[in-house]
């Protein structure tokens, strides 16, 4: 079994962005059904609020630790 990069497979937001960019061009030139379309963009955007979830929990950790630091 391949070993993977942990890293390796995570999507960030500009990726996000990306795909969403992706899918409105593709669905105003009629190359992918509304209906598709709009499963990509709900993926994206729990995609999205988790990335936000995960970036607001390293920024809680940290200030956390700097509080404890200080005590």
């Amino acid at each position: 079994m391949k070993s993977h990069n942990k890293n390796e497979n995570i999507i960030n937001l500009e990726e996000v962005n990306e795909i969403l960019s992706d899918t409105l061009i593709n669905l105003s030139k009629r190359k992918i059904s509304p209906k598709r379309a709009q499963a990509i963009s709900r993926t994206a955007f729990a995609l999205s609020k988790n990335i936000h979830h995960a970036e607001l929990q390293k920024r809680v950790a940290l200030l956390e630790g700097m509080l404890k630091q200080r005590r």
